[in-house]
């Protein structure tokens, strides 16, 4: 059995390498080839395109193993079949759970790598490839900067402060800003309650303006909406403000707990953190997936029936996963759930297939 075990991982390790690099290949020359127009200007801009398409690798290995582990299983069990050696295993008393063992095994290895990669190594590489493409490639002012978890930028002669800034629908909740005189004194100061941007401008709500003359006199000024109270376009902000996606574990956590504390909802980002230990667990599924469907095939010499069949049980998969963190998004499905049920779906789908199999 140990000599079986080295044999089915060393082939699907070897299979799942081939996967990984023709699917980071094809990630990487889409993304090239995406800025052309901007790497021909020069040299400089070349090289920038180039550091930031592989500042995304990471990402996109981790977004890409589920599936290149499902192929490589999807592989190796077909050439069993087409070289007689499933029959050879069956004859001698190796169950499927026996077959599976090894799989498993090496499922649960990257498992935590992909937990490892999502929570050290994807967000700096991520945080890293946004920065180079919003400031060195597209030529965005990096004057925005974070202090205690709010945005801080500078226009000639005002501060302005971000209380709350949501990436995923460009909304500001908690602006203020503070005109300065040429003595640096606070000549006015407006907040506003909320904004959002829309048809190329910020539209704001909840409006009160203060001047203060130099008397000390303070007259206040209240409008329930107003436009283009800052004219920063919100790619400014996103080079500071993360998404969710490019964050740890850890740093969401907190970030939601900063939210909580202020009166926040939460509920969007509770789906983006449940996702994350969901997530890395796609990998253990797809042992059961390559089972479920894997030893279903007769004797065929086309082992390309097998990567398509992968595709498209991973295509299924994403589908799925995708609809179910939209529900989660949209509040209609709770977020634990949201985010756990795409893996409930496929794993007790891939334990009825295995059952239900003809052995």
């Amino acid at each position: 059995m140990k000599k079986l075990n080295r044999y089915l991982l060393s082939s699907a390790i070897k299979y799942l390498l081939i996967s990984q690099l023709a699917g980071i290949s094809l990630f990487m020359l889409i993304e090239f080839f995406q800025h052309t127009d901007r790497f021909t200007r020069s040299f400089h801009a070349f090289t920038m395109v180039l550091a930031y398409v592989l500042l995304l690798v990471p990402g996109y290995f981790n977004l890409i193993l589920p599936l290149a582990f499902l192929i490589s299983m999807l592989i190796v069990l077909i050439l069993m079949i087409r070289g007689n050696e499933m029959i050879v295993a069956r004859t001698s008393g190796i169950s499927t759970l026996s077959l599976m063992k090894p799989f498993v095994g090496f499922s649960i290895v990257l498992v935590l790598l992909s937990f490892v990669l999502t929570e050290w190594i994807v967000p700096l590489s991520a945080n890293a490839s946004n920065y180079i493409y919003q400031v060195k490639i597209k030529g965005e002012e990096s004057h925005v900067f974070i202090k205690n978890d709010r945005i801080w930028f500078k226009r000639d002669n005002r501060i302005c402060n971000i209380d709350f800034y949501d990436t995923k629908k460009d909304i500001i909740k908690g602006l203020t800003v503070l005109e300065l005189g040429p003595d640096f004194s606070v000549q006015q100061r407006t907040d506003a309650v909320g904004g959002k941007w829309q048809d190329g401008s910020w539209h704001f709500t909840g409006i009160s303006v203060r001047t203060f003359d130099e008397n000390g006199h303070i007259t206040k000024r209240s409008y329930p909406a107003m436009s283009n109270i800052i004219n920063e376009p919100p790619s400014v902000f996103k080079v500071v403000q993360r998404d969710p996606e490019e964050m740890s574990y850890r740093e969401l956590r907190r970030y939601i707990s900063r939210l909580k504390a202020d009166g926040h909802d939460v509920r969007r980002y509770l789906v983006d953190l449940y996702n994350k230990l969901a997530f890395p667990f796609v990998n253990l599924i797809m042992v059961f997936a390559s089972f479920s469907v894997g030893l279903r095939y007769a004797k065929t010499k086309h082992v390309s029936k097998g990567v398509f069949s992968g595709i498209i049980v991973g295509a299924l998969y994403w589908l799925f996963h995708s609809v179910s963190l939209s529900l989660g998004y949209s509040e209609i499905f709770p977020p634990l759930f949201s985010a756990w049920f795409s893996n409930l779906l496929f794993i007790a789908s891939g334990v009825i297939g295995i059952v239900t199999l003809r052995t």
